[in-house]
């Protein structure tokens, strides 16, 4: 499928006008890129599982509550590819997303304050405006550093946003249980504040931005490499909306086993616990090369049909344990497979760009297999999960595609290295390119 070439000299691409900034230290960068990591995810430990407990307690009803999440939804599908491309400008992704967490700070402080039911819609419309860029932004930044500095692992450095979410997800049910629903706001806040401070301190080679910039607002990305982008995201995207039943229904599906809700905290944080294990134990295996890459992404849909597969007529608890191990293959296995191979593709200057229409195509996808999702729990009870493998078997269909079409593709990288090559290709100066 594909041949190892040697790189000569002139395959060299010709330096950047100005002079990129010398690199932090591999230690330095993976604390500080750990951190923003961690910051960037702890907002969403407290916001996913309280929030509409906030929102009811603040007036809401069950049905405003539903239009106020769907809408915040389909803002962040229209926001995050716009708002994150922004990254790509000489100002730099680093200084966006501290404004943004700045200003979502502000928000969530003024969701106190607020006097109706319609003030604290629009607010919170607000917020998913000012969020939609933060994960790509971060996996941007991250990515960056990891193709300057190949030691690095995207796959460790990301698998610190999972442990926060886990970590802040416990301790703001310990909060809420202490001192009220009416913190979680105040909370969010603070979290945002951190993670403003610590956005400042990512690396991101500043000096070299408006060259960079400039470069690739000059260069058009390969026809066939855009396409191959295109089938790639649209894959990983699938495979992810066959999970949106799980995220919505599982609980209540569990609790009609008669399964107590602490215990179902318990399998929640088995999924989150085995995709960090994916995430720290394979997450160089992905990034070594396009075929590595794409092996994990197949892996993941292949996860993903067995998991639904098996989801109905998983009624005892180890059953549900080993369904919940899963994540580790179809959602950690997928999220390594498609950001190595976005690193390999995304020409330089247009990183944060290709993160926002990964994360925009993900939460179309996402939003319309959750409606979906709605429909046929609510006729089929737990049969409906049958209905998500159609999904995943479409996402790997189209990996096929993408795997066929990459043969026509030169998949080389630039002198500072991607995340697709490893570092024994590395040692041996080689690219991956397609067959003639």
């Amino acid at each position: 499928m594909f041949k190892v070439n040697k790189i000569s000299m002139s395959d060299e691409p010709a330096p950047l006008a100005v002079a990129p900034a010398a690199p932090l230290t591999q230690r330095s960068a993976m604390l500080r890129l750990s951190a923003l990591q961690a910051a960037n995810f702890a907002g969403i430990g407290i916001y996913l599982p309280f929030m509409p407990a906030w929102l009811s307690s603040q007036g809401l009803s069950e049905k405003q509550i539903g239009f106020t999440l769907a809408t915040g939804m389909i803002i962040r599908m229209l926001a995050t590819q716009p708002i994150a491309s922004l990254g790509d400008r000489p100002w730099g992704a680093a200084r966006l997303l501290m404004l943004l967490q700045v200003l979502c700070a502000g928000a969530y402080l003024g969701l106190t304050r607020l006097p109706s039911v319609e003030a604290v819609m629009a607010a919170m419309a607000c917020v998913a405006v000012l969020t939609a860029g933060v994960i790509p932004l971060g996996d941007h930044l991250t990515t960056a550093e990891v193709k300057r500095q190949p030691r690095l692992s995207f796959a460790r450095l990301r698998l610190w946003g999972s442990v926060s979410f886990l970590v802040m997800s416990v301790l703001a049910g310990l909060m809420v249980s202490h001192l009220g629903i009416g913190m979680l706001p105040y909370a969010l806040c603070a979290c945002c504040l951190v993670a403003a401070a610590i956005a400042l301190l990512a690396p991101e080679e500043r000096m070299a931005r408006a060259a960079a910039w400039t470069k690739a607002a000059a260069d058009a990305i390969d026809p066939r490499r855009r396409t191959l982008l295109w089938l790639v995201i649209i894959a990983s995207a699938l495979i992810n909306a066959s999970h949106a039943m799980l995220y919505g229904f599982a609980t209540l599906h569990w609790r009609g086993l008669g399964i107590d809700d602490s215990t179902i905290g318990a399998l929640w944080a088995v999924s989150v616990v085995s995709e960090i294990g994916m995430l720290w134990w394979f997450g160089r295996s992905a990034s070594a090369s396009f075929r590595n890459a794409a092996l994990f992404l197949g892996l993941s849909g292949i996860g993903a049909v067995l998991r639904f597969a098996a989801m109905p007529f998983a009624v005892t608890l180890p059953a549900i344990v080993a369904v919940q191990a899963l994540h580790a293959v179809s959602f950690g296995a997928q999220l390594l497979g498609v950001m190595a191979i976005l690193a390999m593709l995304s020409p330089g200057g247009r990183g944060a760009s290709i993160q926002g229409r990964l994360s925009a195509v993900n939460a179309s996808l996402m939003g319309a297999a959750t409606l979906l999702s709605g429909v046929l729990y609510a006729r089929f009870g737990a049969m409906g999960f049958l209905a998500m493998l159609p999904i995943a078997m479409a996402g790997l269909v189209t990996l096929a595609a993408a795997v066929i079409h990459a043969r026509r593709v030169s998949l080389d990288t630039d002198a500072g290295g991607a995340l697709g090559l490893g570092p024994d290709a590395r040692r041996a100066n080689v690219r991956l390119e397609p067959e003639p």
